[in-house]
């Protein structure tokens, strides 16, 4: 093995990816969600924070499972 080969094998691999945060006005911009459930994520998303999209799915998923009173 060459010098050049053993510093490429040394080099830890990141294998974690990085989620990409979205505002709320891009979440109710996307075509990726219904008008519905794009009514309830007005709702439970709050304008100053960032979110990524399983963030954003949960936050659905938790009002839909919501009990009625």
């Amino acid at each position: 093995m060459s010098k050049r080969e053993e510093k490429e094998v040394a080099v830890p691999v990141s294998r974690t990816s990085v989620e990409s945060a979205y505002s709320k006005g891009q979440f109710l911009a996307s075509s990726r969600y219904t008008p519905a459930q794009r009514d309830i994520l007005a709702a439970v998303l709050e304008d100053e924070k960032s979110y990524t999209d399983n963030q954003a799915k949960q936050a659905l998923e938790t009002y839909l499972r919501k009990e009625l009173k």
